[in-house]
Formats: C-alpha cells, sequence, structure tokens
C-alpha cells in the first residue's frame, strides 16, 4: 500500500515537471496541476476495469491522493502566490505598448503566424492595432487594441443608456427553466401571459429568453413562422 502511494507521489511531481517544461502552448484551458490530476485520475481508474485482477482499492487509494493533493495544493498556493511560479506558468507580455517582443515569440515557440491568427480571432486584423498582447496562463490571448481603434463608448458619446440586464434561458424545448425563471424573478404564468400578448404559443416556439426588465426574445420552431 505505502508503494502505491509513493509512485503515485512520484509520477504526479513527474508530470507536473514535464508538463512545466513543455511549456503553457500545451496547456489549454486548465493549470498544470489540474490537467496532470485529470490525466492520472483518468489513467488510473481505467486500471481496475482493464485488467480485473488488480483490486478497486488500487485505484481508490491513488485518486483519493490526488484530490487530496490537488486540494492542498490549491490550499497552499493561495496562502503563498509566490509558488504558483514553480508548477504554473506566468503570463507573457508579447506585444506592450504597440512593441513586439521577438525575444517573447521565440521563447514560447509561437510562430507570427500563430500570433495574427490568434489576433485576428480577437477582431483585430492589423497589428498596428494593438496596444497590448498577453499569453494568459491558460495558453490564451488576450489582445487590447489601441485606444484610437476602440469603439466609442455611451459615456464618451454623453448618452445616457439604461441597463438592459442579462437575457436567460426561460423555456427550452418543451420545459420551463427553473433556474432562469428564479433569475429573472418570474414564473413560468408570467411567461405565457407575455406571449400570448404577442399572439404565440409555446407549442410553436423552440426557446425563450428574457431578463428582470421583461423583454423577451423567441426563436420558432423549425417549419413555424
Amino acid at each position: 500500500m505505502t508503494t502505491i502511494l509513493i509512485r503515485t507521489l512520484i509520477i504526479y511531481v513527474v508530470l507536473i515537471l514535464i508538463m512545466r517544461l513543455m511549456g503553457k502552448r500545451q496547456i489549454g484551458e486548465l493549470e498544470v496541476t489540474d490537467l496532470v490530476t485529470t490525466l492520472l485520475i483518468s489513467e488510473i481508474a481505467s486500471l481496475p476495469i482493464t485488467n480485473q485482477e488488480i483490486p478497486l482499492s488500487y485505484a481508490v487509494i491513488p485518486m483519493v491522493t490526488l484530490l487530496i493533493l490537488e486540494v492542498f495544493s490549491s490550499v497552499i498556493l493561495i496562502r503563498f502566490p509566490k509558488l504558483k511560479n514553480i508548477v504554473s506558468a506566468r503570463p507573457t507580455v508579447i506585444i506592450n505598448k504597440g512593441k513586439l517582443d521577438q525575444h517573447a515569440l521565440r521563447d514560447l515557440r509561437i510562430s507570427l503566424d500563430e500570433l495574427m491568427s490568434e489576433i485576428r480571432q480577437s477582431g483585430v486584423t492589423d497589428l498596428s492595432e494593438v496596444e497590448c498582447a498577453i499569453l494568459e496562463k491558460n495558453g490564451k490571448l488576450t489582445v487590447l487594441p489601441k485606444a484610437r481603434f476602440l469603439p466609442p463608448t455611451a459615456e464618451q458619446l454623453a448618452l445616457d443608456v439604461k441597463e438592459e440586464g442579462l437575457m436567460h434561458i426561460v423555456y427550452n424545448n418543451g420545459v420551463f427553466s427553473r433556474v432562469g425563471l428564479e433569475l429573472i424573478g418570474k414564473d413560468s404564468a408570467w411567461v405565457e401571459k407575455q406571449l400570448k400578448r404577442r399572439g404565440l404559443t409555446l407549442q410553436e416556439l423552440f426557446c425563450v429568453t428574457a431578463n428582470e426588465n421583461g423583454k423577451l426574445f423567441w426563436i420558432p420552431k423549425e417549419g413555424k413562422k
């Protein structure tokens, strides 16, 4: 039993170090520790399934150990933020004040084509329009356009704009959403009443969204007007 725990700890540490050395481009959406835990748990969980000679405890104990390690490491990293740099990549500034850091590109092993692709996905088509670009810890690129290329805000235009509130799904494919109705402070009867005022019935609608201010939006079922 002790051997299993020790081997699990060793594999856990080794995988973290390997993933850390691979760089954050391969990490994706997860933190290094989260990804390692996910990989190990999925692999360990399959062992007693593929090999029935392995007792269930040989899978349960390592998985519980990994869960404890993940929770413990999260608490430690919150209390001691400086330790986070050991097991987690830090955000890297690729473009700062409109200037491209070519050394950062080489260190991250990102080509200019890849950078341009990410910038275009953020809605910016010209590299000269970028004020700042940061590769975040989760591998995503945050792009901040220069001020003169940003769309004007209502405040800048001196417009008095009221908050619309978030739209939530309140009805979807024949079923009312309890969570959506609670979020807007309404009930199903209110939705049906609002639809009736507009000459609509639930039977002809695929889904309905609404906000706390009473604004509705609906999508008819295919083949319906």
